[in-house]
């Protein structure tokens, strides 16, 4: 059911896991923010390991396994993705932002320090964990294969001379409204298309270069990107499944020039800037650059499927027994 509505993340992984033969269980917000409830279920099903994520709960499972747990043979394992505090300060409506971001920072710092181990898929997260003493296991994000069969089933079709496309999550804390600002300084026929849902916000940058297709079926999702001559990235971060997702498709990636330094070789296998509007137009200008990214991406990144990744999580696990 989870893997059936999200095919991906931590939903990809334990689906993955249990083909592998492990016995898992999903417990959401509902199940975990009372730590009664939680110690009871956790009871019930006698895990080896819990794997924490996100900033709410992450220490619920340590305070039942002190104080409330009758099973405490299993370890906590804290999935460290987002900056808890930085999303904060974005999602929350002011003037509570500033608290939230505070308080999220705290819950960061004591998540990490005291869960038994820790995974990230940032490389800018294993950094700041050493400086706390906390040592974090890299196994990066994953994307599956593409198949082009299902983008071929579509008949929607982008217009422009050179198409870039945004997927995905449009929150503040994406950063993504510069790129919309950018595109009223390049030519019309270069056309950025974003997909997923509408993000209000951004409504006052539609234009005729800046499009918002909204939430597409499937086959629509992967026809756009097939379309695609070049892919952006907008967050201030080194991880996220839209960058495997990108890689998959082999076309040059425009990316925030920030924390993705991390991840790519700036020049070499992504275009990173602060100047999306210069970036765009140089590559809609330059076939061969473009094709020498792509090429570069493609032999120096390996991009994993979620199956080789549940693989990379039960190694792990594994060495933790």
């Amino acid at each position: 059911m989870h893997f059936a509505k999200a095919p991906y993340s931590i939903d990809a992984i334990g689906y993955n896991l249990e083909k592998r033969g492990w016995a898992v269980a999903w417990l959401g917000w509902k199940d975990t923010h009372n730590p009664f409830h939680l110690a009871k279920e956790i009871d019930e099903f006698r895990p080896d390991i819990i794997y924490t994520y996100g900033g709410l709960v992450g220490l619920n499972p340590l305070i039942c396994r002190k104080f409330l747990c009758r099973h405490k043979a299993f370890k906590v394992v804290h999935g460290w993705d987002d900056e808890y505090g930085f999303m904060a300060r974005h999602i929350v409506p002011v003037p509570f932002n500033i608290p939230a971001e505070i308080f999220f920072n705290w819950m960061e710092k004591r998540i990490v320090k005291n869960s038994d181990h820790v995974v990230t898929l940032s490389y800018y997260h294993q950094s700041k964990g050493l400086k706390w003493g906390v040592k974090a296991h890299y196994i990066p994000n994953g994307a599956d294969p593409v198949d082009k069969k299902i983008a071929s089933r579509s008949r929607f079709r982008l217009d422009g001379r050179f198409k870039v496309v945004y997927c995905g999550d449009k929150s503040k804390w994406k950063l993504v409204e510069p790129l919309c600002m950018a595109m009223k300084k390049v030519p019309e026929d270069i056309k950025l298309y974003f997909t997923g849902h509408k993000a209000g916000y951004l409504a006052k940058y539609e234009s005729l270069n800046c499009v918002f297709l909204g939430y597409l079926p499937r086959e629509d999702q992967m026809s756009v990107m097939a379309q695609a001559d070049a892919f952006v990235y907008t967050a201030n971060q080194d991880c996220n499944a839209k960058l495997q997702e990108y890689l998959r498709w082999k076309k040059p990636i425009i990316g925030l020039d920030g924390r993705a330094n991390l991840f790519f070789k700036n020049g070499r296998n992504a275009l990173l800037t602060k100047d999306y509007a210069s970036a765009i137009v140089k590559l809609a200008n330059d076939s061969d650059l473009c094709a020498e990214l792509s090429a570069n991406a493609a032999s120096d990144i390996p991009v994993y499927s979620w199956a080789e990744i549940a693989e990379q999580f039960e190694t792990y696990f594994d060495s933790l027994q």
